[in-house]
Protein backbone atom coordinates (compact mmCIF):
# COMPACT_ATOMS: atom_id res chain seq x y z
CA UNK A 1 0.00 0.00 0.00
CA UNK A 2 3.20 2.30 0.20
CA UNK A 3 2.24 3.81 -3.07
CA UNK A 4 -1.00 3.19 -3.34
CA UNK A 5 -3.32 6.23 -3.86
CA UNK A 6 -7.00 6.60 -4.09
CA UNK A 7 -9.30 7.60 -6.70
CA UNK A 8 -12.92 8.57 -6.00
CA UNK A 9 -15.73 9.57 -8.49
CA UNK A 10 -19.44 10.54 -7.04
CA UNK A 11 -21.94 9.34 -9.68
CA UNK A 12 -25.84 9.05 -10.29
CA UNK A 13 -25.71 5.68 -8.44
CA UNK A 14 -22.20 5.08 -6.24
CA UNK A 15 -19.80 6.65 -4.79
CA UNK A 16 -16.31 4.96 -6.77
CA UNK A 17 -13.18 4.26 -5.20
CA UNK A 18 -10.20 2.52 -6.27
CA UNK A 19 -7.00 2.36 -4.40
CA UNK A 20 -4.36 1.20 -6.66
CA UNK A 21 -0.43 2.41 -8.36
CA UNK A 22 1.04 3.30 -11.80
CA UNK A 23 3.51 0.96 -13.08
CA UNK A 24 5.05 0.52 -16.36
CA UNK A 25 1.64 2.11 -17.92
CA UNK A 26 -0.23 -0.35 -15.95
CA UNK A 27 -3.12 0.49 -13.34
CA UNK A 28 -2.16 -2.25 -10.77
CA UNK A 29 -5.76 -2.17 -8.34
CA UNK A 30 -4.82 -2.96 -4.36
CA UNK A 31 -9.17 -2.40 -3.57
CA UNK A 32 -12.10 -1.62 -5.13
CA UNK A 33 -15.38 -0.37 -3.28
CA UNK A 34 -18.58 1.15 -5.15
CA UNK A 35 -21.28 2.87 -2.19
CA UNK A 36 -24.32 2.80 -3.59
CA UNK A 37 -26.45 6.16 -3.43
CA UNK A 38 -29.98 7.17 -4.01
CA UNK A 39 -30.03 9.24 -7.63
CA UNK A 40 -28.13 11.71 -5.19
CA UNK A 41 -26.41 13.03 -8.09
CA UNK A 42 -28.25 14.13 -11.35
CA UNK A 43 -25.97 14.93 -14.74
CA UNK A 44 -23.17 16.05 -12.47
CA UNK A 45 -24.71 17.80 -10.32
CA UNK A 46 -24.58 17.09 -6.31
CA UNK A 47 -28.91 17.36 -5.61
CA UNK A 48 -28.19 15.55 -2.12
CA UNK A 49 -25.07 17.03 -0.79
CA UNK A 50 -25.65 16.02 3.20
CA UNK A 51 -26.55 12.30 1.71
CA UNK A 52 -23.20 11.83 0.19
CA UNK A 53 -21.47 13.54 3.03
CA UNK A 54 -23.21 10.85 5.62
CA UNK A 55 -21.75 8.20 3.01
CA UNK A 56 -18.11 9.22 2.19
CA UNK A 57 -17.80 9.49 6.50
CA UNK A 58 -19.50 5.98 7.54
CA UNK A 59 -17.44 4.42 4.66
CA UNK A 60 -13.67 5.70 6.28
CA UNK A 61 -11.82 3.94 6.31
CA UNK A 62 -12.82 1.85 3.84
CA UNK A 63 -12.57 -1.85 4.75
CA UNK A 64 -12.96 -5.69 3.73
CA UNK A 65 -13.14 -7.96 6.76
CA UNK A 66 -12.59 -10.83 4.17
CA UNK A 67 -9.77 -9.36 2.45
CA UNK A 68 -8.54 -7.92 5.89
CA UNK A 69 -8.24 -4.69 4.16
CA UNK A 70 -8.83 -1.22 6.17
CA UNK A 71 -7.31 1.50 5.06
CA UNK A 72 -8.59 5.57 5.89
CA UNK A 73 -8.82 7.99 2.85
CA UNK A 74 -6.68 11.01 4.14
CA UNK A 75 -6.41 12.42 0.39
CA UNK A 76 -7.76 11.45 -3.23
CA UNK A 77 -7.36 12.14 -6.88
CA UNK A 78 -11.12 13.48 -7.27
CA UNK A 79 -12.12 12.09 -10.95
CA UNK A 80 -14.88 14.90 -12.03
CA UNK A 81 -17.71 14.69 -14.61
CA UNK A 82 -17.39 16.58 -18.17
CA UNK A 83 -20.68 18.47 -18.14
CA UNK A 84 -19.65 22.09 -19.56
CA UNK A 85 -16.00 20.98 -20.32
CA UNK A 86 -13.91 23.37 -22.20
CA UNK A 87 -10.28 23.01 -23.04
CA UNK A 88 -8.38 25.09 -24.56
CA UNK A 89 -4.37 25.09 -25.47
CA UNK A 90 -1.83 27.61 -24.50
CA UNK A 91 1.79 28.21 -25.18
CA UNK A 92 3.46 29.74 -22.40
CA UNK A 93 7.06 30.89 -22.16
CA UNK A 94 9.51 31.99 -18.95
CA UNK A 95 13.37 32.89 -18.77
CA UNK A 96 15.23 30.31 -16.70
CA UNK A 97 16.07 32.34 -12.94
CA UNK A 98 19.67 30.19 -12.72
CA UNK A 99 22.63 31.86 -13.31
CA UNK A 100 23.84 28.94 -14.70
CA UNK A 101 21.16 28.72 -17.01
CA UNK A 102 20.12 25.29 -15.84
CA UNK A 103 16.58 24.37 -15.65
CA UNK A 104 15.37 23.78 -12.29
CA UNK A 105 11.86 22.52 -10.28
CA UNK A 106 11.36 26.12 -9.80
CA UNK A 107 10.73 27.33 -13.11
CA UNK A 108 8.30 24.63 -13.87
CA UNK A 109 6.75 26.11 -11.13
CA UNK A 110 6.71 29.62 -12.35
CA UNK A 111 5.31 28.51 -15.62
CA UNK A 112 2.58 26.60 -14.51
CA UNK A 113 1.86 29.74 -12.44
CA UNK A 114 1.64 31.71 -15.50
CA UNK A 115 -0.69 29.42 -17.26
CA UNK A 116 -3.07 29.09 -13.65
CA UNK A 117 -3.04 33.21 -13.46
CA UNK A 118 -3.90 33.47 -17.22
CA UNK A 119 -7.68 34.55 -18.16
CA UNK A 120 -9.51 32.77 -20.53
CA UNK A 121 -12.58 33.42 -22.54
CA UNK A 122 -14.80 31.67 -20.53
CA UNK A 123 -16.96 31.56 -17.54
CA UNK A 124 -14.93 28.42 -15.81
CA UNK A 125 -12.60 27.29 -13.40
CA UNK A 126 -9.23 25.62 -14.00
CA UNK A 127 -9.53 22.42 -13.58
CA UNK A 128 -5.94 20.72 -14.67
CA UNK A 129 -2.61 21.52 -16.51
CA UNK A 130 -1.69 19.08 -19.19
CA UNK A 131 1.80 19.77 -21.07
CA UNK A 132 1.87 18.46 -24.31
CA UNK A 133 5.63 19.35 -24.37
CA UNK A 134 8.40 21.56 -23.11
CA UNK A 135 11.14 23.24 -25.40
CA UNK A 136 14.27 24.67 -24.92
CA UNK A 137 15.97 27.58 -26.53
CA UNK A 138 18.20 25.53 -28.83
CA UNK A 139 14.73 23.93 -30.53
CA UNK A 140 14.89 20.63 -28.14
CA UNK A 141 11.36 19.27 -27.27
CA UNK A 142 10.85 17.04 -23.91
CA UNK A 143 7.52 15.21 -22.99
CA UNK A 144 8.68 15.36 -19.59
CA UNK A 145 9.96 18.65 -17.36
CA UNK A 146 13.49 19.29 -18.88
CA UNK A 147 14.81 19.69 -15.19
CA UNK A 148 18.91 19.54 -15.42
CA UNK A 149 19.01 20.67 -19.21
CA UNK A 150 21.01 23.88 -20.19
CA UNK A 151 18.83 26.97 -21.58
CA UNK A 152 18.56 30.20 -20.82
CA UNK A 153 14.05 29.88 -21.29
CA UNK A 154 11.51 27.51 -21.50
CA UNK A 155 8.31 27.07 -23.44
CA UNK A 156 5.22 24.98 -22.95
CA UNK A 157 3.04 24.12 -24.52
CA UNK A 158 -0.19 22.78 -22.83
CA UNK A 159 -3.95 22.01 -22.84
CA UNK A 160 -5.83 23.69 -20.31
CA UNK A 161 -8.77 21.71 -18.73
CA UNK A 162 -12.04 24.35 -17.16
CA UNK A 163 -15.25 23.15 -15.96
CA UNK A 164 -17.80 25.34 -15.17
CA UNK A 165 -17.55 26.77 -10.81
CA UNK A 166 -20.50 24.89 -9.55
CA UNK A 167 -19.69 21.44 -10.59
CA UNK A 168 -15.84 22.26 -9.53
CA UNK A 169 -17.37 23.34 -5.86
CA UNK A 170 -20.21 20.58 -5.52
CA UNK A 171 -17.90 17.90 -6.12
CA UNK A 172 -15.15 19.13 -4.27
CA UNK A 173 -17.03 20.15 -0.95
CA UNK A 174 -18.67 16.20 -0.46
CA UNK A 175 -15.10 15.44 0.07
CA UNK A 176 -13.73 18.58 2.11
CA UNK A 177 -16.86 18.32 3.97
CA UNK A 178 -16.05 14.30 4.68
CA UNK A 179 -12.51 15.65 5.69
CA UNK A 180 -10.68 14.58 2.69
CA UNK A 181 -8.06 16.13 0.59
CA UNK A 182 -7.94 16.90 -2.67
CA UNK A 183 -4.96 15.87 -4.24
CA UNK A 184 -5.75 17.39 -7.69
CA UNK A 185 -9.26 17.04 -10.45
CA UNK A 186 -8.97 15.29 -13.18
CA UNK A 187 -12.15 15.78 -16.04
CA UNK A 188 -13.38 11.83 -16.70
CA UNK A 189 -12.90 11.32 -20.58
CA UNK A 190 -9.58 12.67 -20.15
CA UNK A 191 -8.77 10.12 -17.13
CA UNK A 192 -10.58 7.44 -19.29
CA UNK A 193 -8.30 8.39 -22.96
CA UNK A 194 -5.04 8.31 -20.71
CA UNK A 195 -5.65 4.97 -19.84
CA UNK A 196 -7.01 3.75 -23.03
CA UNK A 197 -3.35 5.37 -24.54
CA UNK A 198 -2.13 2.24 -22.76
CA UNK A 199 -4.16 -0.72 -24.65
CA UNK A 200 -2.46 -1.45 -27.75
CA UNK A 201 -6.06 -2.30 -29.26
CA UNK A 202 -7.22 0.96 -29.01
CA UNK A 203 -7.13 3.42 -32.00
CA UNK A 204 -5.45 6.34 -31.81
CA UNK A 205 -8.82 8.40 -32.91
CA UNK A 206 -11.90 7.60 -32.05
CA UNK A 207 -15.43 8.58 -30.84
CA UNK A 208 -15.01 7.97 -26.78
CA UNK A 209 -18.78 7.04 -25.92
CA UNK A 210 -19.54 6.95 -21.66
CA UNK A 211 -22.71 5.36 -20.80
CA UNK A 212 -23.98 5.92 -17.52
CA UNK A 213 -27.17 5.83 -15.45
CA UNK A 214 -28.64 9.43 -16.03
CA UNK A 215 -26.10 10.97 -18.73
CA UNK A 216 -24.16 9.75 -21.46
CA UNK A 217 -21.21 11.57 -23.13
CA UNK A 218 -19.43 11.42 -26.52
CA UNK A 219 -15.49 12.71 -26.70
CA UNK A 220 -13.94 13.33 -29.69
CA UNK A 221 -10.39 11.73 -29.12
CA UNK A 222 -7.65 12.43 -31.86
CA UNK A 223 -3.93 10.87 -31.56
CA UNK A 224 -4.51 9.34 -27.75
CA UNK A 225 -5.96 13.47 -27.09
CA UNK A 226 -9.26 14.61 -26.06
CA UNK A 227 -10.51 17.58 -27.48
CA UNK A 228 -14.09 18.31 -26.79
CA UNK A 229 -16.72 16.90 -25.07
CA UNK A 230 -20.81 16.83 -25.63
CA UNK A 231 -23.43 15.12 -22.73
CA UNK A 232 -26.94 14.27 -23.05
CA UNK A 233 -29.42 13.40 -20.26
CA UNK A 234 -30.05 9.88 -21.05
CA UNK A 235 -28.62 6.40 -19.53
CA UNK A 236 -29.77 2.98 -18.03
CA UNK A 237 -32.30 4.59 -16.05
CA UNK A 238 -34.10 5.59 -19.28
CA UNK A 239 -34.50 2.15 -19.99
CA UNK A 240 -35.14 0.94 -15.80
CA UNK A 241 -38.01 4.16 -16.06
CA UNK A 242 -39.86 3.28 -18.71
CA UNK A 243 -40.37 -0.47 -17.65
CA UNK A 244 -41.07 0.75 -14.46
CA UNK A 245 -43.82 3.38 -16.13
CA UNK A 246 -45.03 0.61 -18.33
CA UNK A 247 -45.51 -2.51 -16.25
CA UNK A 248 -46.40 -0.85 -13.20
CA UNK A 249 -43.32 -2.26 -11.18
CA UNK A 250 -41.22 -1.01 -8.66
CA UNK A 251 -37.77 0.14 -9.60
CA UNK A 252 -35.61 -2.40 -8.04
CA UNK A 253 -37.77 -4.95 -10.10
CA UNK A 254 -37.67 -2.91 -13.15
CA UNK A 255 -33.97 -3.12 -12.86
CA UNK A 256 -33.46 -6.19 -11.91
CA UNK A 257 -35.59 -7.65 -15.27
CA UNK A 258 -33.38 -5.26 -17.37
CA UNK A 259 -30.28 -6.41 -16.21
CA UNK A 260 -31.43 -10.23 -16.73
CA UNK A 261 -33.24 -10.17 -19.84
CA UNK A 262 -31.89 -7.03 -21.94
CA UNK A 263 -32.65 -7.01 -25.27
CA UNK A 264 -34.07 -10.25 -26.47
CA UNK A 265 -33.69 -11.15 -30.14
CA UNK A 266 -33.81 -14.86 -30.04
CA UNK A 267 -36.08 -16.57 -32.55
CA UNK A 268 -38.47 -18.21 -29.63
CA UNK A 269 -41.87 -19.80 -30.89
CA UNK A 270 -43.74 -17.83 -27.64
CA UNK A 271 -43.71 -14.60 -26.44
CA UNK A 272 -42.40 -15.71 -22.71
CA UNK A 273 -43.28 -13.19 -19.69
CA UNK A 274 -40.41 -11.87 -17.90
CA UNK A 275 -43.11 -10.15 -14.86
CA UNK A 276 -46.02 -10.68 -13.23
CA UNK A 277 -48.32 -7.85 -11.90
CA UNK A 278 -51.66 -7.47 -10.10
CA UNK A 279 -54.12 -5.04 -11.99
CA UNK A 280 -58.01 -4.46 -10.84
CA UNK A 281 -58.66 -6.94 -13.56
CA UNK A 282 -56.57 -9.53 -12.00
CA UNK A 283 -52.58 -10.90 -12.64
CA UNK A 284 -51.33 -10.20 -15.68
CA UNK A 285 -47.86 -11.24 -17.54
CA UNK A 286 -45.08 -9.00 -18.80
CA UNK A 287 -43.69 -10.43 -21.56
CA UNK A 288 -40.33 -10.42 -22.84
CA UNK A 289 -41.96 -8.80 -26.56
CA UNK A 290 -43.41 -6.05 -24.17
CA UNK A 291 -39.84 -5.36 -22.73
CA UNK A 292 -38.02 -5.76 -26.38
CA UNK A 293 -40.62 -2.61 -27.00
CA UNK A 294 -39.86 -0.55 -24.11
CA UNK A 295 -36.22 -0.91 -24.56
CA UNK A 296 -36.16 -0.51 -28.88
CA UNK A 297 -37.41 2.96 -27.93
CA UNK A 298 -35.32 4.07 -25.53
CA UNK A 299 -32.33 2.78 -27.82
CA UNK A 300 -33.90 4.71 -30.61
CA UNK A 301 -33.92 7.41 -28.43
CA UNK A 302 -30.25 7.16 -27.69
CA UNK A 303 -29.07 6.87 -31.23
CA UNK A 304 -30.67 10.02 -32.03
CA UNK A 305 -28.60 11.74 -28.96
CA UNK A 306 -25.44 10.14 -30.15
CA UNK A 307 -26.04 11.37 -33.93
CA UNK A 308 -26.62 14.95 -32.33
CA UNK A 309 -23.44 14.80 -30.54
CA UNK A 310 -21.36 13.84 -32.65
CA UNK A 311 -22.86 16.08 -35.47
CA UNK A 312 -21.67 18.50 -33.28
CA UNK A 313 -18.18 17.59 -32.88
CA UNK A 314 -17.91 17.16 -36.71
CA UNK A 315 -19.28 20.51 -37.34
CA UNK A 316 -17.13 21.79 -34.84
CA UNK A 317 -13.53 20.48 -36.01
CA UNK A 318 -14.61 19.63 -39.41
CA UNK A 319 -13.74 15.76 -39.00
CA UNK A 320 -13.93 13.77 -42.54
CA UNK A 321 -15.58 10.73 -42.84
CA UNK A 322 -16.89 10.55 -39.66
CA UNK A 323 -19.17 7.56 -39.82
CA UNK A 324 -15.92 6.12 -40.48
CA UNK A 325 -14.33 6.93 -37.05
CA UNK A 326 -14.13 3.93 -34.36
CA UNK A 327 -16.54 4.11 -31.60
CA UNK A 328 -15.63 2.75 -27.69
CA UNK A 329 -18.25 2.08 -25.55
CA UNK A 330 -17.52 2.24 -21.81
CA UNK A 331 -19.54 2.79 -18.71
CA UNK A 332 -22.29 0.62 -17.16
CA UNK A 333 -24.83 1.28 -19.61
CA UNK A 334 -22.93 -0.63 -22.11
CA UNK A 335 -23.31 -3.69 -20.86
CA UNK A 336 -27.01 -3.83 -21.75
CA UNK A 337 -27.46 -7.04 -22.80
CA UNK A 338 -28.42 -7.43 -26.78
CA UNK A 339 -26.72 -4.03 -27.11
CA UNK A 340 -24.52 -4.76 -30.01
CA UNK A 341 -27.13 -6.28 -31.56
CA UNK A 342 -29.00 -3.32 -31.66
CA UNK A 343 -26.21 -1.10 -32.51
CA UNK A 344 -24.91 -3.43 -34.97
CA UNK A 345 -28.23 -2.44 -36.99
CA UNK A 346 -28.81 1.13 -36.14
CA UNK A 347 -25.67 2.55 -35.61
CA UNK A 348 -23.86 4.35 -38.99
CA UNK A 349 -20.34 3.80 -37.31
CA UNK A 350 -19.82 -0.13 -38.14
CA UNK A 351 -16.40 -0.09 -36.83
CA UNK A 352 -16.95 0.25 -33.12
CA UNK A 353 -15.93 -1.81 -29.53
CA UNK A 354 -17.12 -2.29 -26.33
CA UNK A 355 -13.92 -2.00 -23.96
CA UNK A 356 -12.53 -4.09 -21.02
CA UNK A 357 -10.69 -2.92 -18.38
CA UNK A 358 -7.19 -4.99 -18.48
CA UNK A 359 -6.70 -4.48 -14.46
CA UNK A 360 -7.29 -7.15 -12.24
CA UNK A 361 -9.95 -6.45 -9.80
CA UNK A 362 -11.40 -3.45 -11.90
CA UNK A 363 -13.14 -5.20 -14.63
CA UNK A 364 -15.86 -3.21 -14.29
CA UNK A 365 -16.70 -0.48 -17.02
CA UNK A 366 -18.10 2.06 -14.85
CA UNK A 367 -14.63 1.94 -13.06
CA UNK A 368 -12.27 3.03 -16.29
CA UNK A 369 -12.40 6.55 -15.23
CA UNK A 370 -10.65 6.05 -12.19
CA UNK A 371 -7.96 3.59 -13.41
CA UNK A 372 -6.88 6.77 -15.81
CA UNK A 373 -7.01 9.03 -12.59
CA UNK A 374 -4.62 6.85 -10.86
CA UNK A 375 -2.58 6.57 -14.39
CA UNK A 376 -2.91 10.55 -14.70
CA UNK A 377 -1.62 11.20 -11.86
CA UNK A 378 1.50 9.23 -11.63
CA UNK A 379 2.23 10.42 -15.46
CA UNK A 380 1.17 14.52 -14.98
CA UNK A 381 2.20 14.67 -11.20
CA UNK A 382 1.15 17.49 -9.18
CA UNK A 383 4.74 19.79 -8.55
CA UNK A 384 5.46 19.91 -4.95
CA UNK A 385 3.64 22.66 -3.03
CA UNK A 386 1.24 23.42 -6.19
CA UNK A 387 -1.83 24.44 -5.18
CA UNK A 388 -4.73 21.79 -5.95
CA UNK A 389 -6.98 25.22 -5.24
CA UNK A 390 -10.18 26.47 -7.49
CA UNK A 391 -8.98 29.21 -9.65
CA UNK A 392 -11.40 31.65 -11.47
CA UNK A 393 -11.25 31.91 -14.98
CA UNK A 394 -13.05 34.85 -16.76
CA UNK A 395 -13.78 36.87 -19.74
CA UNK A 396 -12.08 39.53 -18.55
CA UNK A 397 -8.96 40.63 -20.55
Amino acid sequence: MKDSICALEISHKYIKIVFGYAQDNQVLVTFVKKIPLNHAVESGAIKDHAAIVKELSKNNPVMDEALHFSHLIDDAVLVLPPYGLEIYETTQYTSVISPEKVVGELDIKNIYNIIRNKKLPIDNELIDIIPDSFMLDNGNRYALPPIGKESSAITVHSKVHTLPKRINEEHTSCLVDSNIKVLRRVVSPFAISELLSTYNDIPATYFLVDMGASSTTISLIDNHQIFATRSFSWGGDNITNSIVTSFNISESEAEKIKILYGLDKREMRFDYPVAKVVTPLGEEACTVKALNQIIEKELSGFINMFNVGKEQLVNAYNIDDPDNMPVIFIGGASQLRGLKGYLDLNLKNKNFKFLKNKSIGARDPSLTSLLGAILVNKKYPVRKNESASQVKVTRDE
